[in-house]
Formats: structure tokens, sequence, C-alpha cells
């Protein structure tokens, strides 16, 4: 006869074995036992829609699972950010961002349909997008000295091009005036290629663009690059000194990618996807082939340095959309 001390015991046991197999250590031994899916809030075709498939490859091959990219542009990333958002916080819904999603939308859109901070988990950095600052050849600048000489010379005269307002790259060049104390002009384009052809043509004279996008005009002699935007000089661009060598210690701008998942996710299995990411970047064929685009593989780290590095992006950025008024709608 079971007495109702040795019910109740047994219940206990039986509840304690449930909440056991649904503990998230338990839920990550299995992971992933279906497909994946990498939301890009990017058309395809592009760079960005590239890395991610780039991405997902590197994860098929660890994780033993196809990751499906799904393509989902539109709001400035907020789309697929929003998707990301309101999927199951199981780690089969991921997303692969920039800056832009997890940093400046919300400081620039009053009205955004996800935070990032209470929707969003970081994962892991993929990629580093470096900038160059490029000019008109005709331009009479040689080295970056000549530039600020120049613009400081002629205080609201020298026109730079973005490829629109709060844009990165826009965000770059008022960093870069106020590190630099000038005055500039801004002219935005609709994209990396209008900015890039008046550029050339002389109706601007100053572009802050990705490596990536600016490098075949570079190496083809209708640009002429004055300095990179990053810490170390590139592979890329090997003779092109950095704007930190050039008289601003510590001038460090980048695009950059990551790898974000809903809110709530178990961080065992967070823990999971960012070794298997890891483990994806330290490949050979994987490095080269990202690389020679212009784009800068960056060391694996734990998603708590990524969430790091995000916070550091804001306390950058915060102070300066905040003091240039610049709302988007």
């Amino acid at each position: 006869m079971i007495t109702r001390r040795r019910a109740i015991a047994r219940l206990s046991v039986a509840a304690g074995g449930a909440a056991m197999l649904a503990s998230p250590h338990v839920l990550a031994q299995g992971f992933p036992d279906r497909p994946l899916r990498l939301i890009t809030p990017y058309a395809a075709g592009g760079s960005a829609d590239g890395l991610a498939r780039g991405v997902a490859e590197q994860m098929r091959k660890i994780l033993g699972q196809s990751v499906l990219v799904d393509n989902k542009p539109g709001g400035n990333t907020a789309v697929g950010a929003q998707l990301t958002a309101a999927a199951a916080p199981d780690g089969y819904t991921l997303l692969i961002c920039t800056g832009s999603t997890v940093v400046t939308n919300p400081l620039l859109y009053p009205k955004l349909s996800y935070n990032p901070e209470r929707d969003l988990a970081p994962v892991a950095r993929v990629a580093v997008s470096p900038l160059v600052v490029s000019v008109n050849r005709a331009l009479p600048v040689q080295t970056f000295a000549d530039l600020i000489r120049l613009a400081k010379a002629q205080p609201g005269k020298l026109n730079y091009a973005s490829t629109g307002t709060g844009s990165v790259l826009h965000l770059a060049s008022l960093f870069l005036e106020a590190q630099a104390g000038l005055d500039m002009t801004h002219i935005p384009f609709n994209g990396s290629s209008p900015a890039l052809a008046a550029v050339m043509g002389g109706e601007v004279q100053l572009f802050i663009d990705s490596i990536a996008s600016s490098l075949p005009q570079i190496k083809g002699g209708k640009l002429r690059a004055l300095a990179v935007t990053t810490p170390d000089r590139l592979q890329v661009l090997p003779d092109i000194p950095t704007v930190a060598e050039s008289g601003f210690p510590g001038f460090d701008v980048s695009a950059w990618y990551g790898i974000m998942a809903p809110a709530k996710t178990p961080p065992d299995i967070i823990a999971r996807l960012n070794a298997a990411i890891g483990k994806g970047l330290v490949d050979k064929a994987f490095r080269e082939q990202f690389e020679a685009l212009g784009l800068v593989i960056p060391a694996p780290t734990s998603p708590q340095a990524y969430g790091d590095y995000i916070r550091q992006e804001r306390d950058k950025w915060g102070p300066i959309i905040k003091a240039k008024k610049i709302t988007l709608e």
C-alpha cells in the first residue's frame, strides 16, 4: 500500500525529472535536431547576403544541420529584426545584422518595432567591414593630413557623401568632423554606387565608404585613398595609413556584422551556437574568401564580449546622434 508521504515523494521525483528534461543544459545536448533559419534583413545578392550564406555554410558543416538563409529586407533592417524578436527562443531562428540593427536604429527612430536590448540576445560577432577615406583625384591633397588642412582652411565648403542620413557612413563622417574639429557639408545619396559616382565625377569631394565597395575604384585609379578607419592597416591596402596613425590616436570606426537570437534563448544553446560560429570563423578558406572582399574576420569571442561591444558602440554613437539631433521616421 502506498502511503500519502510516499506518493508525494514519487510526485516530487517525477517533477524533478521533468524539470531536468526541460532544463537548458539538457535541451542544448540534443541541439540542433532540425534545420535552422538565419534571417538576413537585406536583399539577396548583396555583400551582407553573401556573408550570411558563408556563415550558414560553416554552421551547417559544424552543427550537422542545414541553415536556411531567409532574406527579409526593409525598414533599415527593422523587418528582419522584428521577425527574429517574435520567433520562438529555441535557437532555431537567428538574425545576421549590423550595428544599424542593434545600435543606431533605436537611437534614430522614435517609433521602432523592436527593442534590441529587450528582444534580442547577442550570439557572436562575425565580420568587420573597414571604412576608407577617399577623395576625388582632382582634389589638391595627397595625404590625410593634407585633407584636414584643406577642410580647416575652407569651413563648410568641402562636401562629403554618405549612403543616407543616419547611415554608418554618415555617422563616421560626423565622428571625423568631431574628432578633427571640421565643418563640412553632408550630401546624402541612396546607396554607395551613386555616392561613388558623385565623388569620381567631382560633384562631391570626399567619401568615407566601406572597403568592399570602394576597393575596385581605388585599385582602378579612380579614387585616391587617404586613410583607413581601423586601428591597424589592412592587407588589401597595405600602403594606406590609418586615421589613428595620421594624427588621431584611438580613432576606430567600422561597420560590422553579428549574429543575434531571440531574447530568452537558453544560455547553453547560445553557447553552442557561439562555439560553432567561432569554429567557422577560423576556417582558412572562409577567412580568405571574405578578407579578399575587404572584410576583416575577427577572432572568436564569447556572447558576453559581443554584448559588451554592442554597448560600447551605443556609448560611441549615442552622443553624436543626440548632439546633431538626428531622427528618422
